[in-house]
């Protein structure tokens, strides 16, 4: 087998990837998980995928749960309660699947307490090694807390079988965290959140290199594996996640489709990464003191809950409503802040300016990987995709380049030059 080195202290303590490791499966759950019946868990395309010969080479085992492939499954928590149920210390379940079928297996494993094995069909998204699953709680989008896999086992050969928008998919999620980084800063800056940088060079380090090439199956997985591994060690998606996959949360929360399909995160946070993006060089290309005569008066606590009703009109944002009020600031401290900006501006611009590509660049990264770059490509007609960015900055206490911009008073003009 080819083991893959982990980083000291993860959940995650095996991780193989070669050519046809399908085979070494068995091998592999008999040295992580002795004396345990192997119960892999599938939907319809990843069963036939992968699960079907996983299956036959085992010699001991569950029989299979395997989900419909139509209707698409949702990564609803309520179906990972009912799966742990299924679970008991004999059993180790095996995910075989994309990124649905790991999340719901791997909430599941962790509500029953019970280690499991992920297989991955598609390198699609960069939750197989992380901690927490990203789930519909109540029709809200979060990330419910549960381990990452004890194992995972990646056979390159079955990776190149996927559809090919899974795979763009995936790279989609990785470039993300390119602008992901630049809101670290931006909340560094602002005294949230001090980056870590044990955490921070598990992702950035190599992060150019393994975007480089959009057809590298190998540097697209190791990227979205050390993704994963660094929510591990932080407890939390800070590392991976920042403005862009908030503005998918909205989407994804709206039910968002395109020609009778769901559109795939990675899509999702593609045309939200190219938002960010343009959003964080406004900052980049103006100085405090030459936008500061175009920003906005702070809001009174009445006049800004009136603006986050109308925000949440539609009311499929779960409890986003209180989190927003959370985010409330008096009008003194909102004028403080102002003057925070105006000291550490400079900095942030240098910061921001080194972390990002140009926006061309972004552009042209994305469309040489088959990814989407224009609202209208995912079935966002203008004011769904304006609306899902202003919504972005509430539904999260993430601090953000839109939360930045709305501080500053600048958010709806920049929202209107830019976007």
């Amino acid at each position: 087998m080819n083991f893959i080195q982990i980083p000291e202290g993860m959940e995650t303590k095996y991780f193989v990837m070669d050519e046809h490791a399908l085979k070494d499966v068995p091998e592999l759950l008999n040295t992580a998980f002795p004396g345990k019946t192997p119960w892999i868990i599938a939907d319809g395309n990843t069963w036939n995928a992968a699960g079907k010969a996983l299956s036959a080479m085992l010699k001991t085992q569950k029989e299979a749960k395997i989900f419909p492939a139509v209707p698409r499954l949702h990564p609803d928590n309520s179906i990972c309660d009912e799966l742990a149920k299924e679970m008991d210390d004999s059993l180790v379940p095996v995910a075989v699947g994309s990124g649905v079928i790991n999340d719901i297996v791997k909430r599941a494993s962790g509500v029953a307490e019970i280690p499991y094995c992920c297989v991955p069909t598609a390198a699609s998204v960069d939750g197989y090694t992380s901690y927490g699953a990203a789930l519909s709680v109540d029709g809200f989008k979060k990330t419910m807390p549960c381990p990452a896999p004890y194992a995972i086992i990646v056979d390159l050969s079955v990776l190149k079988t996927a559809p090919a928008d899974m795979f763009a998919s995936g790279y989609a999620d990785l470039l993300t965290k390119v602008p992901a980084g630049a809101d670290w800063f931006i909340a560094e800056s602002m005294g949230y959140e001090k980056r870590r940088e044990d955490v921070w060079n598990l992702v950035q380090k190599d992060l150019r290199k393994w975007v480089r090439e959009a057809s590298d199956l190998y540097h697209v997985f190791m990227g979205l594996a050390a993704t994963g591994y660094s929510m591990q060690m932080y407890r939390d998606s800070r590392p991976a996640s920042g403005a862009e996959h908030l503005m998918s949360h909205v989407w994804e929360m709206e039910g968002l489709s395109y020609k009778g399909e769901d559109v795939s995160h990675g899509f999702k946070v593609a045309i939200g990464t190219m938002a960010s993006v343009k959003l964080m060089y406004y900052i980049i290309d103006h100085s405090f003191e030459e936008l500061a005569p175009f920003m906005e008066e702070p809001e009174t606590r009445e006049e800004y809950e009136k603006r986050v009703d109308a925000l949440l009109v539609k009311g499929c944002y779960g409890p986003a409503k209180s989190v927003a009020m959370e985010k409330y600031f008096p009008v003194d401290e909102m004028k403080k802040r102002r003057e925070k900006m105006k000291e550490i501006w400079k900095q942030l611009q240098k910061d921001m300016k080194n972390q990002l590509f140009s926006v061309a660049e972004f552009e042209e990264l994305l469309k040489k990987a088959s990814v989407p770059v224009l609202p209208e490509e995912i079935g966002l007609d203008r004011n769904q995709y304006i609306h899902g960015i202003l919504t972005a900055q509430l539904i999260r206490k993430r601090y953000t380049i839109l939360d930045f911009l709305y501080e500053a008073g600048l958010l709806n003009k920049a929202v209107k030059e830019v976007l």
